[in-house]
């Protein structure tokens, strides 16, 4: 019977520590969501908060807390072998996409490198046109600027030699008329 006595006292105490460690868990929670522990790190801050996040999803889950977990030293060993082995994939695959996300980036900048340069090229040779353009217009417009004179010109001279010529004839009727009115006078 003693041994009997000792299973159940050492059960009642095993019942009394399950009672206070779900009020401290509960304490924990509420201590947890009344004082959030920040330092002037945010990536400190963030790590404290996924490690108070993982615990609250434990206790959920397990129903208890790492210290009351009664695995062996290699069940642990094995526990951190599992996740490391997690991890390594998971970072794997990160580093494949990432290196993936690099390449294809890369891929965009040449080909949006290629393309300013095919637009630089393309805008230069229009430059260089239309400054051609412009010196051929200058070119027509001076041209023909030179054959407006020489019409002009042109127009000038004749309109001086047809005044010249009727101021001849006006000179000739004159001298004719002289001559008609000289030899009136005569007779």
């Amino acid at each position: 019977m003693d041994n009997r006595k000792k299973i159940e006292e050492q059960n009642n105490i095993v019942l009394c520590l399950k009672k206070d460690n779900a009020e401290l868990t509960k304490l924990n929670y509420d201590l947890m969501k009344k004082y959030k522990v920040k330092t002037s790190d945010p990536v400190v801050n963030d790590i404290i908060d996924r490690i108070f996040i993982r615990h609250r999803q434990g206790m959920e889950k397990f129903k208890k807390t790492m210290a009351q977990n009664s695995k062996t030293i290699p069940e642990w060993i094995e526990e951190t072998i599992e996740e490391n082995i997690d991890a390594i994939s998971y970072m794997s695959t990160l580093k494949d996409r990432i290196v993936a996300r690099e390449e294809k980036l890369l891929k965009e900048i040449d080909m949006l490198k290629d393309e300013l340069t095919i637009n630089t090229l393309q805008s230069d040779k229009k430059d260089e046109k239309i400054e051609q353009l412009k010196l051929e217009k200058v070119k027509a417009v001076e041209e023909a600027k030179k054959e407006a004179d020489k019409l002009m010109i042109n127009k000038c001279i004749k309109y001086e030699n047809e005044i010249k010529e009727v101021k001849d004839d006006n000179k000739k009727l004159a001298k004719q008329i002289d001559d008609i009115n000289g030899k009136k006078e005569k007779k």
